[in-house]
Parts: structure tokens; sequence; C-alpha cells
């Protein structure tokens, strides 16, 4: 009898031991697993878009507008972006002239755009890369010409006339031409010149530094 008590004794704290294991293991079962710690390298993959992902939509946009590609550096691209909001400024400061019959503002203002060997200098450098787009530039400056003359003549009409027909090389130009801006070794690819136009602007940028 004491032999089977004590049997029965073992068997019972052995069945205490198995169900508390059992329980212990349940518990983990129901338990979610731990976060995994991620290393700051893998969480900037999933946070921060490499430069291909970056590249995607910007070529989405190329492929969707058929306009011919006018190949610039960045420097260049930036430049001919203030040219243009300087036209824009100019042909407002005609319209207002013209309203107000200020013919001296007018001829000021179509001074801005009208043709001169720098602005021919200027398209012939922005468009080495895209076949007819420094004819169209210079089309557009020579027409702005005749601004300034209608309004030397104090003419209204003539001024509207000559206002209108320039703004049509404009919007030609823009409906034929788009920016594709490059790095340097594309740009001299493409325009066949060893001319650099970025180590031109730091060389002249280091010069003026030191004059300072």
């Amino acid at each position: 009898m004491i032999q089977i008590r004590i049997f029965g004794n073992v068997r019972l704290a052995t069945i205490g031991v198995m169900f508390f294991a059992v329980a212990a293991c349940d518990n983990d079962v129901m338990k979610p697993p731990a976060p995994r710690a991620e290393s700051a390298a893998a969480q900037a993959e999933t946070t921060t878009p490499s430069v291909v992902d970056a590249y995607v939509p910007i070529a989405a946009l190329n492929n969707m507008d058929n306009r011919t590609p006018v190949p610039l550096q960045p420097m260049m691209a930036w430049h001919q972006k203030q040219n243009m909001q300087q036209h824009l400024v100019a042909i407002q400061r005609i319209i207002d002239g013209l309203a107000g019959e200020d013919w001296n503002e007018i001829a000021t203002a179509s001074a801005l755009i009208e043709s001169s060997p720098q602005m021919q200098q200027m398209c012939e450098h922005m468009g080495a890369g895209a076949e007819g787009f420094t004819e169209r530039a210079l089309d557009f400056h020579k027409r702005a010409d005749a601004i300034g003359i209608a309004a030397r003549a104090k003419n209204g009409p003539g001024v509207l006339r000559a206002t209108s027909d320039t703004l049509k090389a404009c919007t030609g130009c823009h409906a034929e031409y788009r920016q594709d801006v490059v790095t340097a070794e594309i740009w001299q690819k493409r325009t066949g010149s060893d001319h650099n136009p970025a180590a031109m602007h730091d060389a002249k940028h280091d010069a003026m530094s030191d004059m300072h």
C-alpha cells in the first residue's frame, strides 16, 4: 500500500509537471512573436526611394510627352527657365503699357526680348542638341523687334499685332520642344561639343569669390 501511494504521488507529480509544461507551451503559442528589430539600413530601404524609383515618374512623363527633347544640363535648364519667366514679365509690361498708352514703357519692355548678338549666342548654345530649336528661338526675338518699332511710332494697333505675332512664335516653340535635363557627359555626346557649361560656371564663380 505504501509503495502504491508513493507511486501514485509520483504519478500525480508527473502529471502536474506535464500540465504546467503544456500550459506554458499553449501560452507561448497564443502570444504573438516579438517584432524583429530591423537595422537602420533596412528601415532606410523601406522609407527612402532609390534613385531608380525616383526616375520612374519622370520617365513616364517623358514617354507621354512626344515633343522634341532639348538636351540641357541642370544649370542650363534653370537659366532657360529664368529667361522664359523674364520674357513673360516683358510681355505683361508691354500689354500694361499699351493699356495706358505708355509708349516708353512698351519700348523699354520690348527691348528685353528683342534680337541681339547676345540673344543669338545664347539661343545657339541652348539649342545645340536639338535640330531646329535655335531657328525657332531666334524667330521669336526677331518678331519682338516690331513691338519696339511700333511703340516708338505710337502705333497701338501695330504694338498689338506685333505682340500677338511674337506670342505665336513663343507658343509654337513650346508646342514642339521640351526640356530634357541630362548630365554633362550626355550633353557633350548629343551636341558633339567639348564645352562644359557647368565647369565654366564653377570657374567663373571661383574667380568672383577670389575678388572679394
